[in-house]
């Protein structure tokens, strides 16, 4: 009987202890973990907003403007302060001829008039003059010239695609590639396992029954959406901003905004695992290699993940009939091959920062 006692107690004991969680629900509760660890913004998560905020204000500016991003009503110094529609009538045959009667008038005494007549001063042609009359098929021809920017400016699709390349190039090839993407990503990715060392608990992380490259994964997993929802909800912000040419550069050019944004965070959270001052090494990353490399002629721009991010709004661009020349991307890749790299980018950082991460020393007096 002791012994049956022994053995029920034994049993009882074994019952009430609970069941141990699987792996796999171990790592989704580091993914949420994560996930929460980034509620609480940061303070690159502000200077991020801060200087979104600033640039949303500039693109509102410029669209609410009274030339906005179109060329039509767009003033320049070349032609004495005129817009290019103000200077493209004047150059219409009917403007040039209402000219000339003015100088006539000017020149030519009237018959009631008591002055003397004058001699008309001696004028060198100039482009906006009127030609002679002595030589119509000169006059033809110039006329023909002279009324095509009239023409040109008269074409909505002309002007629509020059607006909808101007906006482009500015806002979603300038200051969303170029800043807004990367600092976001920046913000939150590199906060992934910076944060846990920052607060001197990356070694209780260590410590959960999971592997290491699992651990890693599972802080990449939690704070991918954070950077997904900053990066592609700040292109949003832009493109609302531009009126309906940014509404239609959003339709065109989101799916480039998400894979940017995952092959920077890939990049930035493997940052974050390496250095213990990710925030500066990520700044120099983006404002000196990202900000020249991708710019410079050659093949060295390969190595730039928002050259690929731009190959892809280039491509999507011109697939919808804009013209590639307006789009100042020199030597864009094919979509696929951006997709492609993209993607092989994330997986190949991820897994490197996974086996890194591995294989490091971690302390929380460090």
């Amino acid at each position: 009987m002791p012994i049956d006692a022994a053995q029920s107690s034994i049993v009882d004991h074994q019952s009430s202890i609970p069941p141990r969680p699987s792996p796999l629900v171990g790592f989704f509760v580091l993914v949420a973990h994560s996930f929460r660890r980034h509620w609480r913004v940061r303070q690159m998560g502000w200077v991020s907003i801060g200087l979104l905020s600033l640039t949303v204000a500039w693109v509102a500016a410029v669209t609410l403007s009274a030339a906005g991003w179109r060329l039509e009503d767009r003033r320049s110094r070349r032609f004495g302060g005129l817009s290019h529609r103000e200077y493209a009538e004047q150059l219409r045959p009917a403007a040039r001829y209402k000219a000339l009667d003015a100088d006539l008038r000017d020149a030519v005494p009237s018959r009631h008039s008591s002055r003397p007549p004058e001699s008309a001063p001696v004028r060198l042609p100039h482009p906006g003059e009127t030609p002679t009359p002595l030589d119509p098929t000169a006059d033809a021809l110039r006329s023909l010239v002279l009324s095509v920017p009239a023409a040109v400016l008269a074409s909505e699709k002309f002007t629509h695609d020059w607006a909808f390349t101007n906006f482009t190039r500015s806002v979603p090839l300038g200051a969303f590639v170029g800043f807004v993407l990367p600092l976001f990503t920046l913000a939150f990715a590199s906060g992934a396992l910076g944060t846990e060392r920052e607060s001197r608990s990356l070694v209780w992380l260590l410590t959960r029954p999971q592997p290491r490259p699992a651990i890693y994964v599972a802080t990449f997993l939690g704070a991918l959406p954070w950077c997904l929802l900053f990066g592609v909800g700040g292109f949003a912000a832009l493109c609302l901003a531009g009126g309906d040419l940014g509404r239609e550069a959003f339709t065109r050019f989101w799916p480039a905004a998400v894979g940017g944004t995952a092959a920077f965070a890939a990049l930035f959270h493997l940052v974050g695992a390496t250095f213990r001052r990710p925030v500066v090494v990520g700044l120099v990353y983006v404002f000196f290699f990202e900000a020249l490399v991708a710019l410079l002629p050659g093949s060295l721009k390969l190595l730039s993940l928002s050259f690929y991010a731009r190959s892809l709004i280039y491509n999507d661009a011109v697939d919808a009939g804009y013209p590639a020349a307006a789009l100042e991307v020199p030597e864009a890749v094919s979509a696929g091959t951006a997709w492609a790299v993209l993607a092989t980018a994330t997986l190949a950082l991820l897994a490197l920062g996974a086996w890194r991460f591995g294989r490091a020393e971690y302390r929380d007096d460090v």
